[in-house]
């Protein structure tokens, strides 16, 4: 839902960045969920196509930021590869440090990103409190939740980008 949120509000941007998502488990490259359809088609998002995919080591290093979700997926980015722990935020996380340092504007991503990251404790990456949730198994109203908070959240990342 996120990867799709975020190219929904990409679209009518001057940004252009490409936006992949991939998970710490590949789930043998399963479609999305019916409710994941659902409540992208209530937003107005049409997901084609999406199947779930392990990250591999080739995108972690093509990546100039990673968004995770929880801090288990940040936390198995970094053990993985500790460099990649610098552009390795929670959503939530990159908003609120975004928000401090104030957009990046015309500076490149990787100094705005390197001043976010200088904002963090050590071996800290996100809060709890900025954790989303896998709704899997859930009810739809729970997926309907996800996906407002995760709107709410690339709404807010957008200016800052």
């Amino acid at each position: 839902m996120a990867e799709a949120l975020l190219r929904d509000h990409l679209e009518g941007s001057s940004l252009w960045i490409d936006v992949q998502s991939a998970g710490t488990l590949g789930w043998n490259e399963a479609p999305a969920t019916p409710y994941v359809i659902e409540v992208l088609a209530e937003r107005g998002i049409e997901l084609v196509g999406h199947v779930s995919r392990k990250i591999t080591r080739a995108q972690v290093d093509d990546a100039s930021l990673i968004i995770a979700m929880t801090r288990t997926h940040a936390w198995s980015i970094a053990a993985h590869d500790p460099e990649a722990a610098a552009r390795t935020f929670l959503l939530d996380e990159l908003v609120r440090l975004g928000t401090q340092v104030g957009p990046r504007g015309g500076e490149l991503l990787d100094a705005w990103l390197a001043e976010l990251d200088a904002l963090r404790p050590p071996e800290r990456l996100g809060r709890a409190n900025e954790e989303v949730a896998d709704p899997a198994g859930e009810s739809i109203e729970v997926y309907r939740a996800t996906a407002a908070r995760l709107d709410r959240a690339v709404q807010r990342l957008m200016p800052l980008l």
